[in-house]
Protein backbone atom coordinates (compact mmCIF):
# COMPACT_ATOMS: atom_id res chain seq x y z
CA UNK A 1 0.00 0.00 0.00
CA UNK A 2 2.93 2.27 0.89
CA UNK A 3 4.88 1.29 -1.96
CA UNK A 4 1.89 2.29 -4.45
CA UNK A 5 0.93 5.45 -2.42
CA UNK A 6 4.54 6.80 -3.21
CA UNK A 7 4.31 5.20 -6.83
CA UNK A 8 1.34 7.28 -7.39
CA UNK A 9 2.97 10.56 -5.54
CA UNK A 10 5.86 10.31 -7.54
CA UNK A 11 3.96 10.14 -10.94
CA UNK A 12 1.54 13.14 -10.10
CA UNK A 13 4.53 14.99 -9.37
CA UNK A 14 3.29 15.38 -5.61
CA UNK A 15 6.72 15.05 -4.11
CA UNK A 16 7.21 17.34 -0.99
CA UNK A 17 9.88 19.31 -1.68
CA UNK A 18 13.05 20.38 -0.04
CA UNK A 19 12.04 23.79 1.33
CA UNK A 20 8.50 22.35 2.24
CA UNK A 21 10.02 19.59 4.36
CA UNK A 22 12.63 21.40 6.15
CA UNK A 23 9.25 24.62 6.55
CA UNK A 24 7.36 21.81 8.41
CA UNK A 25 10.21 20.33 10.33
CA UNK A 26 11.22 23.98 11.82
CA UNK A 27 7.89 25.53 11.75
CA UNK A 28 6.39 22.78 13.72
CA UNK A 29 9.14 23.60 16.49
CA UNK A 30 8.95 26.63 16.89
CA UNK A 31 4.98 26.89 17.01
CA UNK A 32 5.48 23.87 19.78
CA UNK A 33 7.38 25.54 21.69
CA UNK A 34 5.70 28.78 21.45
CA UNK A 35 2.53 26.69 22.97
CA UNK A 36 4.62 25.71 25.87
CA UNK A 37 5.78 29.71 26.46
CA UNK A 38 2.81 31.10 26.37
CA UNK A 39 0.68 28.73 28.08
CA UNK A 40 3.43 29.18 31.16
CA UNK A 41 2.93 32.92 30.31
CA UNK A 42 -0.30 33.03 30.40
CA UNK A 43 -0.49 31.46 34.36
CA UNK A 44 2.46 33.63 35.22
CA UNK A 45 0.93 37.07 34.22
CA UNK A 46 -2.15 35.90 35.84
CA UNK A 47 -1.04 34.89 39.38
CA UNK A 48 1.59 38.31 38.94
CA UNK A 49 -1.68 40.37 38.52
CA UNK A 50 -3.24 38.85 41.59
CA UNK A 51 -0.41 38.91 43.90
CA UNK A 52 -0.31 42.72 43.13
CA UNK A 53 -4.53 43.47 43.59
CA UNK A 54 -4.08 41.67 47.00
CA UNK A 55 -1.38 44.05 47.92
CA UNK A 56 -1.97 47.13 46.33
CA UNK A 57 -5.87 46.44 46.55
CA UNK A 58 -5.68 47.58 42.35
CA UNK A 59 -3.03 46.99 39.50
CA UNK A 60 -2.50 50.37 37.70
CA UNK A 61 0.56 49.28 35.59
CA UNK A 62 0.46 46.50 32.60
CA UNK A 63 1.62 43.14 34.02
CA UNK A 64 1.79 41.81 30.73
CA UNK A 65 4.61 44.37 29.76
CA UNK A 66 7.38 42.61 31.35
CA UNK A 67 6.97 40.00 29.41
CA UNK A 68 8.24 41.55 26.52
CA UNK A 69 12.02 40.48 27.86
CA UNK A 70 11.41 37.01 27.67
CA UNK A 71 9.19 37.15 24.62
CA UNK A 72 12.78 38.72 22.82
CA UNK A 73 15.59 36.20 24.62
CA UNK A 74 13.43 33.36 24.44
CA UNK A 75 13.16 32.74 20.82
CA UNK A 76 16.71 34.60 20.32
CA UNK A 77 18.04 31.11 22.62
CA UNK A 78 15.87 28.90 20.11
CA UNK A 79 16.51 30.16 17.04
CA UNK A 80 20.46 29.34 18.40
CA UNK A 81 19.74 26.20 19.44
CA UNK A 82 17.67 25.52 15.31
CA UNK A 83 21.20 26.00 14.01
CA UNK A 84 23.01 23.62 16.25
CA UNK A 85 20.04 21.18 16.05
CA UNK A 86 19.24 21.03 12.71
CA UNK A 87 22.13 22.36 9.83
CA UNK A 88 24.14 18.99 10.34
CA UNK A 89 21.16 16.96 9.78
CA UNK A 90 19.64 18.89 6.92
CA UNK A 91 22.80 18.82 5.25
CA UNK A 92 23.44 14.98 5.66
CA UNK A 93 20.01 14.31 4.40
CA UNK A 94 21.09 15.50 0.96
CA UNK A 95 19.41 18.79 1.46
CA UNK A 96 21.80 22.26 0.28
CA UNK A 97 21.81 24.99 2.70
CA UNK A 98 20.15 27.48 0.43
CA UNK A 99 17.28 25.47 1.15
CA UNK A 100 18.21 25.61 5.04
CA UNK A 101 18.72 29.46 4.55
CA UNK A 102 15.46 29.94 3.23
CA UNK A 103 13.43 27.75 5.68
CA UNK A 104 15.07 29.07 9.06
CA UNK A 105 14.67 32.84 7.88
CA UNK A 106 10.78 31.80 7.06
CA UNK A 107 10.81 30.29 10.49
CA UNK A 108 12.33 33.35 12.51
CA UNK A 109 10.27 35.99 10.59
CA UNK A 110 7.38 33.95 11.44
CA UNK A 111 8.02 33.67 15.48
CA UNK A 112 8.88 37.40 15.94
CA UNK A 113 5.82 38.05 14.08
CA UNK A 114 4.27 35.07 15.85
CA UNK A 115 5.01 36.23 19.82
CA UNK A 116 3.96 40.42 18.37
CA UNK A 117 1.15 39.35 17.45
CA UNK A 118 -0.12 37.77 20.14
CA UNK A 119 1.79 40.28 22.91
CA UNK A 120 0.26 43.07 21.56
CA UNK A 121 -2.97 41.45 21.71
CA UNK A 122 -2.74 40.62 25.57
CA UNK A 123 -2.01 44.15 25.68
CA UNK A 124 -5.14 45.26 24.48
CA UNK A 125 -7.01 42.42 26.83
CA UNK A 126 -5.41 43.49 29.91
CA UNK A 127 -6.05 46.80 29.04
CA UNK A 128 -9.73 46.45 28.45
CA UNK A 129 -10.21 43.99 31.68
CA UNK A 130 -8.23 46.75 33.78
CA UNK A 131 -11.10 49.92 32.29
CA UNK A 132 -13.54 47.67 33.08
CA UNK A 133 -12.50 46.93 36.83
CA UNK A 134 -11.32 50.97 37.14
CA UNK A 135 -8.19 50.25 36.84
CA UNK A 136 -5.11 52.11 34.87
CA UNK A 137 -2.57 50.55 32.29
CA UNK A 138 0.27 52.10 32.61
CA UNK A 139 3.52 50.79 30.72
CA UNK A 140 6.63 51.66 33.32
CA UNK A 141 9.48 49.38 31.28
CA UNK A 142 11.69 52.03 29.83
CA UNK A 143 11.38 52.25 25.93
CA UNK A 144 8.19 50.92 25.82
CA UNK A 145 5.85 53.65 25.29
CA UNK A 146 2.20 52.02 24.27
CA UNK A 147 -0.03 53.43 26.35
CA UNK A 148 -3.26 54.46 24.73
CA UNK A 149 -2.17 53.50 21.42
CA UNK A 150 -3.98 50.66 19.12
CA UNK A 151 -2.91 47.26 17.67
CA UNK A 152 -1.03 48.40 14.48
CA UNK A 153 0.92 50.99 16.31
CA UNK A 154 1.80 47.99 19.03
CA UNK A 155 2.60 46.02 16.05
CA UNK A 156 4.88 48.45 14.76
CA UNK A 157 6.56 49.17 17.45
CA UNK A 158 7.41 45.71 19.09
CA UNK A 159 7.55 43.40 15.87
CA UNK A 160 11.36 44.75 14.97
CA UNK A 161 12.34 43.89 18.52
CA UNK A 162 10.96 40.54 18.42
CA UNK A 163 11.80 39.60 14.98
CA UNK A 164 15.51 40.97 14.83
CA UNK A 165 15.78 38.65 18.25
CA UNK A 166 15.25 35.43 16.29
CA UNK A 167 17.45 36.82 13.44
CA UNK A 168 20.01 37.74 15.65
CA UNK A 169 19.50 33.96 17.23
CA UNK A 170 20.39 32.16 13.66
CA UNK A 171 23.56 34.89 13.49
CA UNK A 172 24.98 33.49 16.85
CA UNK A 173 23.70 30.01 15.78
CA UNK A 174 25.96 29.96 12.55
CA UNK A 175 28.77 31.79 13.95
CA UNK A 176 29.42 29.46 16.46
CA UNK A 177 29.18 26.24 13.95
CA UNK A 178 30.84 27.94 11.67
CA UNK A 179 34.25 29.42 13.36
CA UNK A 180 33.66 26.92 16.89
CA UNK A 181 33.12 27.76 20.27
CA UNK A 182 36.37 30.48 20.85
CA UNK A 183 35.07 32.88 18.09
CA UNK A 184 31.90 32.80 18.30
CA UNK A 185 32.10 33.63 21.55
CA UNK A 186 34.66 36.68 20.76
CA UNK A 187 32.62 37.74 18.55
CA UNK A 188 29.29 38.12 20.33
CA UNK A 189 29.26 42.02 20.39
CA UNK A 190 29.02 41.54 16.75
CA UNK A 191 26.21 39.02 16.37
CA UNK A 192 23.97 40.70 18.90
CA UNK A 193 24.61 44.20 17.92
CA UNK A 194 21.43 44.56 16.26
CA UNK A 195 19.27 43.50 18.52
CA UNK A 196 21.22 45.27 21.06
CA UNK A 197 21.15 48.54 19.38
CA UNK A 198 17.38 47.95 18.58
CA UNK A 199 16.89 47.61 22.90
CA UNK A 200 19.50 50.45 23.86
CA UNK A 201 18.11 53.66 20.77
CA UNK A 202 14.64 52.53 22.19
CA UNK A 203 15.47 53.72 25.86
CA UNK A 204 15.28 50.50 27.15
CA UNK A 205 18.06 49.86 29.57
CA UNK A 206 19.30 53.65 29.53
CA UNK A 207 16.36 55.76 29.41
CA UNK A 208 16.51 58.37 26.93
CA UNK A 209 20.34 59.57 25.50
CA UNK A 210 20.72 62.98 25.38
CA UNK A 211 23.44 62.86 22.55
CA UNK A 212 20.95 61.33 20.47
CA UNK A 213 17.88 63.11 20.34
CA UNK A 214 18.63 65.13 16.76
CA UNK A 215 19.17 61.89 15.44
CA UNK A 216 15.74 60.06 16.92
CA UNK A 217 13.18 63.09 16.71
CA UNK A 218 13.25 62.35 12.49
CA UNK A 219 9.96 61.39 11.20
CA UNK A 220 7.26 59.07 13.61
CA UNK A 221 8.51 55.71 11.23
CA UNK A 222 11.68 56.39 11.76
CA UNK A 223 12.12 53.71 14.22
CA UNK A 224 10.45 51.14 11.44
CA UNK A 225 12.73 52.02 8.96
CA UNK A 226 15.56 51.47 10.98
CA UNK A 227 14.20 48.36 12.47
CA UNK A 228 13.85 47.02 9.03
CA UNK A 229 17.09 47.61 7.64
CA UNK A 230 18.76 46.33 10.73
CA UNK A 231 16.54 43.12 9.63
CA UNK A 232 17.81 43.06 6.56
CA UNK A 233 21.24 43.32 7.38
CA UNK A 234 21.44 40.81 9.47
CA UNK A 235 19.44 38.22 7.25
CA UNK A 236 21.74 39.02 4.58
CA UNK A 237 24.92 38.49 7.20
CA UNK A 238 23.32 34.97 7.97
CA UNK A 239 22.77 33.42 4.59
CA UNK A 240 26.09 34.89 3.70
CA UNK A 241 27.50 32.63 6.23
CA UNK A 242 25.48 29.48 5.99
CA UNK A 243 25.99 29.34 2.59
CA UNK A 244 29.72 29.31 2.21
CA UNK A 245 29.99 27.52 6.30
CA UNK A 246 31.73 23.75 6.06
CA UNK A 247 29.89 21.08 7.33
CA UNK A 248 31.93 20.21 10.70
CA UNK A 249 31.80 16.24 11.36
CA UNK A 250 31.89 15.31 15.53
CA UNK A 251 35.12 14.43 16.50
Amino acid sequence: MSTATASRTVATGRRTSPLTHALRRQLGVAAYLAGWYWAIALVVLLVATLIVWRVNGAVDVSVVAYARQSAIWFPFSQAILLVAALLRPHLAAGMTRRTFVRASLVTAVSTGLGYTLVLSALLLVERALHTAVGWDAEILEQGFELTGRDFPAMVAELGPALVLANLCGLLVGVVYHRFGGWWGTVTLPLTVLPIVATLALAGEWFGSLPALDGVLSGPADAPLLTGAVLVVVTAGAYAALTRSTPVRTPR
